[in-house]
């Protein structure tokens, strides 16, 4: 035992000698035991800091934010909510008792057949229906009357949800266990989830409406409320998927079918059907429950948000003007896929029809997905507004709407000018004219918000990278930074993303994820080398492109801008790659908002820039003055003084104060300032060169259009030989080499060109014999502002 002798242990000589006390007081017992029991490091130091995406806009100041405490909530997975985690194929051991028992059930969902069918608006709807057809008899009237009666039942009967909230439960444990075999997770937001909670506790129905991505969205909204024992929606599904079983898991779970088309007929109103489906609606609002549905109509087939549909959405308008319900919280949502299950619409952008849905079509696509992996997905609720508080925003400020949708809306010129003689001045917010704006600005409204909530994926930023700064290819090295810059970007926007982790694992990752037939992976030298190349060929550009387009929309409007100095400095692409040294570029301030306001009338068909609620001019007055911030531009005169929207607000109230007789002294100086390029910086040059690639795809298919229009649109055309005939044309310039984007001759995005023009006036349509004919508008001022418009994209892309 002579090892162990106390009397040669080196620790006890250090103290031999020194009083016993002072032992006692380097060795704290409670002190080691407390050292050994607690641990170093604790939850808050693993906490990240998250952009919060759900705050409401600022044109509703009446709005209280939740109290949302994202550092300490953080993200949860749905997937992951079981009492009992068990690997693999072991979760389908657990017994369905120990996931489901526990839940407790929704009240019972209302069947509100008779209310809808003897409500005065369908009674009115049927006997105008009866006196159309003319019946002189007072028998045939009344045998009529009877036969629409029923026809509105079967009507009702078609469209109406089943919603069962024991099926809810059973369907939400087979999703849950199935969705866990291709997808790593699903992430929501633990905060996110509580503001939905503290919103259902309000006596006012929510409205959720989500921007449309897949047919897995009709039951993932489902599926995540439920896990927070929040109320089921009645989601509103197109009758394409009134297919057999399916449609009858759908009616379980809250689908409620209806037509595509409202009106069976060409040209005649199908009136009964608009009342039944206008009154199930309103029943529905009527009895607070939720109502879900697609504001954008169908799927995006470009990855952007689609512009919204108003019909659904003026229902909801109505029921609040005419004062069946007292209020309403619009609930904008969005969904971030890693990988989309239910294809990339390649088909349809190479210009072929679409597919229609079946049961062994859908059967099919089933057994495809449980072959394949898709990653995760991120579903993002903004923060609920008010539509009282938003009509009434409206009400009092009635120029600000009429501004954006001036420019960016794509109404008639003939709606503007009637909103700006009948304003807002009546008490349910003016005449028809008005309401049809209204409800076209609270559409854009809800469609920005959840565009600008969506969170990017990894797969989106790696297709984004790709196709505007490494289009020939990338080493991993160097796509790793920029990688984090654009993170730090999206986060400066205060856009959060959908991913965590390692730069170098989440490229590799995501590369794997999209696969080599679109982003193709080399290992050069060591295995540490790897070279990345996207796939730029039709049609697997396209399906990169899809991803990417998630992207593009945070940096549309700084894209919009830099192309404007592209043109106003009269530079193309070469020069901003080239090295070589160029004189200095001066310009004007009020030009070039003129020339981005030009570039977001040719692309309104494509983006919401902005909400409705903002002026044109000020947002992007804000934006040249942050590209003098970042030094991209160098303001004259001024150089320390950036005059901001609010500070130029100051300014002219203390003008007033002062009673100076000239008010706009400093806009107009502003306005005819002279700015500098800071051309010759390497920096500055790479930066504009990314930005103006953001939406170079999209401007050169509208540049396309607008040549083949001109060139070949001389007489009048059916629609299919016409998008036929362009769609050849535009792959024609890319085969010559004449298009700089080999995704720009994608079938949507010409069709959106198109629908600007139509909305431009530019080119007229109209429906005759089940057919649409196209042709260009006989007016003097039409090609001037068509050559015009190809001058100013040609100035760009060049």
């Amino acid at each position: 035992m002579g090892g162990l002798d106390c009397g040669r242990n080196p620790s006890r000589r250090i103290f031999k000698g020194h009083d016993s006390s002072l032992q006692l007081q380097r060795f704290d017992v409670e002190s080691i035991a407390a050292f050994k029991q607690m641990s170093s490091f604790g939850p808050n130091h693993f906490q990240t800091s998250r952009p919060i995406l759900e705050k409401c806009c600022g044109c509703m100041p009446h709005r209280k934010v939740c109290s949302m405490k994202t550092k300490e909530q953080g993200m949860r997975n749905i997937l992951d909510c079981r009492s009992e985690k068990s690997p693999g194929w072991r979760s389908w051991l657990l017994p369905l008792e120990t996931y489901t028992v526990n839940k407790p059930l929704f009240r019972p969902f209302p069947d509100i057949s008779s209310q809808v069918i003897f409500s005065s608006r369908v009674q009115k709807a049927i006997q105008e229906t009866a006196e159309q057809i003319g019946q002189s008899s007072a028998d045939k009237k009344t045998f009529v009357i009877k036969s629409l009666q029923v026809q509105s039942w079967i009507t009702i009967e078609k469209m109406k949800a089943s919603v069962s909230a024991v099926f809810i439960k059973f369907a939400a444990w087979c999703l849950i266990r199935f969705l866990s075999i291709v997808l790593s997770g699903i992430q929501v937001s633990r905060s996110q989830m509580t503001m939905l909670k503290e919103h259902c506790k309000k006596n006012a129905p929510l409205i959720y409406l989500p921007l449309h991505r897949s047919h897995l969205d009709y039951i993932l909204v489902t599926l995540t409320l439920w896990n927070f024992d929040i109320r089921a929606p009645y989601v509103a599904a197109g009758e394409n998927l009134d297919i057999p079983f399916f449609n009858l898991l759908m009616r379980c779970l809250g689908g409620f079918f209806i037509r595509r088309r409202l009106d069976s007929n060409m040209g005649q109103k199908d009136t009964i059907y608009r009342a039944i489906l206008q009154q199930y609606m309103t029943e529905l609002l009527k009895s607070n429950e939720t109502v879900e549905f697609f504001i954008e109509g169908g799927r995006t087939r470009t990855g952007r948000a689609i512009i919204p549909k108003v019909g659904l959405l003026s229902i909801i308008v109505e029921a609040f003007n005419k004062g069946e319900i007292s209020d309403a919280y619009i609930v904008p949502a969005s969904f971030g896929y890693e990988r989309v299950m239910d294809g990339d619409f390649a088909r349809e952008q190479m210009g072929l029809s679409k597919v229609n849905e079946s049961f062994f079509g859908a059967i099919n696509a089933i057994l495809r997905v449980l072959y394949g992996f898709y990653g995760s997905i991120r579903v993002d609720f903004a923060q609920p507004f008010s539509l009282r508080e938003f009509l009434d925003n409206a009400k009092d400020n009635p120029n600000v709407f009429v501004d954006l949708l001036e420019y960016t809306s794509g109404l008639d010129r003939h709606t503007h000018c009637s909103f700006m003689e009948h304003g807002l001045s009546s008490s349910s917010y003016g005449d028809a004219v008005s309401s049809r704006v209204l409800v076209k600005a609270l559409a854009d409204h809800t469609v920005y918000v959840a565009d600008h909530s969506s969170s990017p994926m990894s797969t989106h930023l790696l297709a984004f990278l790709l196709l505007t700064k490494y289009r020939k290819g990338v080493k991993i090295q160097d796509l790793i930074k920029e990688l984090q810059w654009v993170v730090k970007e999206l986060n400066a926007l205060h856009v959060d993303v959908g991913f965590c982790g390692q730069p170098k694992d989440i490229i590799l990752y995501s590369q794997s994820l999209l696969g080599d037939k679109l982003v193709t992976r080399t290992v050069q030298s060591n295995e540490y080398d790897i070279f990345l190349c996207p796939n730029l060929s039709i049609p697997r550009v396209f399906q990169l492109s899809y991803y990417a387009n998630f992207v593009t929309t945070h940096f549309a409007l700084e894209s919009i801008l830099a192309c404007a100095l592209i043109h106003e400095s009269n530079l193309s692409l070469l020069q901003l790659v080239a090295a070589s040294p160029l004189s200095e570029i001066k310009l004007i301030r009020e030009k070039l908002l003129a020339v981005a306001k030009d570039l977001c009338l040719i692309l309104h068909a494509d983006f919401i820039f902005m909400p409705p609620c903002t002026c044109f001019e000020n947002t992007m007055s804000d934006l040249l003055d942050s590209f003098v911030s970042k030094e991209i531009l160098q303001a004259e005169n001024y150089e320390d003084i950036i005059v901001n929207d609010r500070e130029r607000q100051m300014a002219t109230r203390m003008a007033k104060s002062l009673s100076i007789e000239d008010d706009g002294i400093l806009d107009e100086f502003i306005s005819l300032q002279s700015l500098q390029l800071n051309i010759n910086h390497s920096d500055v040059r790479n930066h504009l060169y990314f930005l103006v690639s953001v939406l170079g795809p999209i401007m050169e298919s509208h540049l396309t259009v607008i040549t083949f229009v001109m060139d070949y649109l001389l007489n009048e055309v059916a629609d299919k030989i016409f998008f036929s005939d362009l769609g050849e044309y535009a792959r024609s310039r890319m085969e010559n080499g004449l298009s700089l984007f080999s995704e720009s001759c994608a079938m949507l995005n010409l069709k959106l060109a198109v629908k600007s023009l139509r909305d431009l006036q530019l080119v007229y349509s109209y429906s005759s014999a089940e057919l649409v004919i196209f042709g260009l508008a006989d007016s003097t001022e039409t090609n001037e502002r068509l050559e015009y418009y190809a001058s100013l994209l040609k100035s760009v892309l060049s």
